[in-house]
């Protein structure tokens, strides 16, 4: 071999070694950079940004309390006109982002007065999020490995089992149920771990045991579906908090509030018809997913109704039962979330019926208004991207190099 020809094989194989690992490649999602943590380096380096921010920052002092009208409330509103024309004014986080409760925060102290009195949170704090299709499900594996029966009618016994077959579905729900169950019950706990699921597991399988279809009067299917989120444990239904309370201990927990936001821009805009012109309905099952774990939960109402409500009531509301059953009704009287919720049944019901033993077909999909879409988000190791299926292509100085070495390669 001519000398010098190693170096310039090993030089080449470096500049084709990206190529090997295309999977690991960020999308252009995870490569953004105008989350409200960089948002603010650059408003901090910039004191026409900087002295608003900090002027706001004592405004809200978020996490100490319920967000209250400053004794300097005009002073407080002119300073967040002066920082929506800065970097902060459009900066967002990310679901799974690194240190998401950091840029929750920042976001919040720019946007702290809606919410002042007020219903309307004013928006999500999330990037808006890639939508796809979901996964299908080759639930034959339910048969072949004698798991069930295929007279088994119970779609909701289906969906637990395609869990229980799958290593990370098992492994998250195996990691609530431990702490939820009855007789080790760790409610905080318990919420924690509901949110680790409903985050982590792939949204196919989520929604498989959250949005199960059960037969009319099926009272033991209603109880798997209605116990998926361990109710007696994560929002026990004895002696309701007035949902006036539900709603402040929300607003005080950044994660709470940011995902109540989300859910109100996601499943809540309505024209004057009350029709949900514009609504996503995978994106409004996903805000919904967003609130299990926190006080704000939601459930099925019973185990023979497939209406959702939330763990409290209006007594006791007093010249406030107005505003109390409009947080109520945002989740029983939503005609949005129903018909969302209806939909993705439909879809599951297709995908785990015994009359459909392979997949739901992409037509089918579409047929009921293409409900079967999930959201995928980045994969958070400091923004890092999910992982991309292999693409094959090389960059210019790698192909420049190829054809100066064919003349090297082929003396060899």
């Amino acid at each position: 071999m001519p000398p010098g020809v190693l170096p310039v094989l090993f030089a080449l194989w470096l500049s084709l070694l990206p190529l090997l690992k295309a999977g690991d490649l960020p999308t252009v999602d995870s490569m953004s950079t105008n989350t409200c943590i960089s948002a603010k380096k650059l408003c901090l380096a910039d004191f026409t940004c900087s002295s608003p921010f900090h002027y706001l920052e004592n405004c809200f002092p978020f996490m100490a309390s319920a967000p209250q009208k400053p004794e300097n409330l005009e002073g407080c509103l002119e300073a967040a006109q002066k920082i929506q024309n800065s970097s902060l004014g459009s900066c967002r986080c990310q679901w799974r982002m690194k240190n998401q409760d950091t840029c929750l925060a920042i976001y919040w102290t720019i946007h702290s007065a809606y919410g002042l009195g007020n219903y309307n949170l004013g928006g999500s704090p999330y990037k808006e999020i890639v939508i796809s299709r979901s996964r299908k499900f080759n639930h034959m594996d339910l048969f072949e490995s004698g798991s069930i029966s295929q007279s088994s009618s119970d779609l909701c016994l289906r969906s637990t089992t395609l869990c229980t077959l799958n290593d990370r579905c098992n492994k998250l729900r195996l990691a609530y149920g431990e702490v939820c169950s009855v007789a080790r019950c760790q409610p905080l706990k318990c919420q924690q771990e509901l949110r680790v699921f409903f985050e982590q597991v792939a949204d196919n399988y989520a929604q498989a045991l959250l949005f199960c279809p059960c037969d009319a009067g099926d009272d033991v299917c209603g109880a798997r579906r209605r116990n998926t989120i361990a109710p007696s444990c994560s929002s026990p239904t004895k002696d309701p908090p007035n949902c006036l309370m539900l709603w402040e201990t929300c607003l005080q927990d950044l994660l709470c509030r940011s995902r109540l936001a989300d859910f109100q821009m996601h499943c809540g805009h309505m024209d004057p018809l009350g029709t949900c012109v514009g609504i996503q309905p995978g994106r409004c099952l996903k805000a919904y997913m967003g609130l299990i774990g926190t006080v704000m939960t939601p459930n099925y109402i019973s185990n023979l109704s497939a209406d959702v409500a939330l763990s409290c009531s209006c007594q006791g509301s007093g010249n406030q039962l107005e505003e109390c059953m409009r947080i109520q009704e945002s989740f029983s009287r939503n005609p949005c979330l129903t018909k969302a919720i209806k939909t993705q049944m439909q879809v599951h019901h297709q995908l785990l019926s015994k009359s459909s033993p392979n997949t739901i077909s992409q037509d089918s999909s579409q047929d009921l208004g293409d409900p079967s879409y999930s959201v995928d988000i980045p994969q958070d190791n400091n923004l890092a991207g999910r992982l991309q299926p292999w693409v094959p292509t090389i960059s210019l100085s790698s192909f420049t190099l190829v054809l100066l070495l064919l003349p090297v390669l082929g003396h060899l």
